[in-house]
């Protein structure tokens, strides 16, 4: 194992040197710096980040708690934060809890005890967490920042992303052309989350929910949204657009529809929410809510490094950032009402 003092050795220089080179230390000059690191980098050195812990130096890590990576939408956000974060030389470790507020518990006490410098919490929805967010902060001492949580903290940083603005949004473009009728399809997670934002939003459009037209289920993704799209066109009417809690429910939805006959967008409209990659290159390119992910994870990583390099701000701080409809081809003037 490649040590400071073989570095030092190489360099000619002493192994207090080499320390403060690694550590980008003002004290050291920029060619000794270079040097240094171009000699690290050929022996392959590692930094051993328990001792670096221990002297109060930190890992150089954090650690992100997100719900899954299936959907691809939290894969994007795991990615930009891992770019944000190398940029600055730190490293990244997930821990995925699948929606369950426990594992999210597990995986803060984890990353703590592996002395990772913060943590960062994705798609918090659970108020159970409030007892291990005070044993972080006032325990462990450690920095953490919550994105795209569902429920506020007021006590901790956090990223918000406006549902509501976002989904009023996508009923008012319905509205404008011409629906009356939308329906509401959502797995028990997604309805949570975002179905009071439905409702706000058909009311701000003078509109009412029919309960036929709302469809909830336990099934997830694509397979969920086939499934309660099937419910939906088992009614004896039929909603002229459909409002899905994300994007692959909304592609489910689609291939139901196809199947029965229907067109979309001739006969049936439909939205999505969260603007996955793969939305824009479907056979319908899908329309959809999007949230600002690139944002959200540029400004919670910025957040997090800011407290981890100032020991004593103490500063809370809480951002909202507004979605954008992303207009595609599955929505389009209703024809002939509900049918």
């Amino acid at each position: 194992m490649v040590t400071l003092k073989d570095i030092a050795k190489r360099a000619n220089v002493n192994v207090s040197t080499v320390s403060r080179a690694l550590n980008d230390s003002s004290e050291i000059n920029e060619d000794t710096k270079k040097l240094i690191r171009a000699i690290a980098a050929e022996l392959n050195y590692t930094p051993n980040m328990s001792a670096r812990a221990l002297t109060g130096k930190g890992t150089m890590s954090i650690g992100i708690i997100i719900p899954e990576v299936i959907s691809g939408y939290f894969a994007q956000m795991v990615n930009f934060i891992e770019a944000e974060l190398k940029e600055q030389s730190y490293s990244l470790i997930v821990g995925m809890t699948h929606h369950d507020y426990r594992e999210e518990i597990h995986y803060m006490d984890v990353f703590a005890k592996r002395k990772v410098d913060g943590i960062i919490l994705a798609f918090s929805m659970y108020k159970e967490l409030e007892k291990s967010l005070h044993t972080m902060k006032n325990h462990y001492k450690m920095p953490m920042v919550l994105i795209q949580t569902f429920k506020h903290f007021p006590d901790y940083d956090y990223i918000v992303v406006d549902d509501m603005q976002g989904i009023d949004s996508a009923i008012r473009h319905l509205y404008e052309l011409g629906h009356r009728n939308i329906g509401f399809i959502a797995d028990q997670i997604s309805s949570k989350l975002r179905f009071d934002a439905f409702k706000q939003g058909m009311k701000n459009s003078g509109l009412k929910v029919n309960d036929r037209f709302v469809k909830i289920g336990n099934e997830m993704f694509e397979e969920g949204g086939y499934l309660l799209a099937q419910e939906l066109l088992n009614e004896k009417e039929w909603p002229t657009a459909v409002f899905a809690g994300y994007d692959h429910m909304a592609i489910g939805a689609m291939r139901a529809f196809q199947e029965k006959g229907l067109r979309v967008p001739g006969d049936i409209s439909v939205i999505g929410y969260d603007n996955i990659r793969e939305g824009a290159y479907l056979p319908i390119p899908l329309t959809t809510v999007s949230p600002p992910i690139r944002d959200m994870t540029r400004v919670g990583v910025k957040l997090l490094l800011d407290k981890i390099k100032d020991k004593d701000n103490a500063v809370i701080q809480h951002v909202s950032l507004k979605p954008e409809l992303i207009v595609r081809n599955t929505t389009g003037p209703t024809i002939n009402g509900a049918r």
